[in-house]
């Protein structure tokens, strides 16, 4: 009986392994210079750049197009963005 749980649990390990690597090959991270990212933010941020739809974690910048692919920057390790939704009646338009 261990060793059927043992089995179940290492495949679904695998499933779970696998899955994260296919994804990793479709969006692929981009490391750019710091300078140039942050600039990239800000253009995303004011709304210069309407083509696409962007977010951004703790570790990634992540830009979505208009045929829905992603292209994923990788963000520095020793800094942070903080984004702020100021609202009046609501977050965003």
């Amino acid at each position: 009986m261990k060793w059927k749980i043992t089995s179940g649990i290492g495949m679904i390990a695998v499933i779970i392994v696998v899955y994260m690597f296919a994804m990793n090959e479709n969006n692929p991270q981009i490391t750019v210079d710091t300078a140039e990212l942050k600039e990239l933010v800000h253009e995303y941020s004011v709304g210069n750049i309407t083509n696409e739809v962007a977010s951004i974690t703790g570790t990634e910048l992540i830009v979505t197009d208009s045929e829905n692919e992603q292209t994923i920057y990788s963000l520095p390790e020793k800094e942070f963005f903080v984004s702020i939704a100021p609202y009046i009646d609501q977050t965003h338009p």
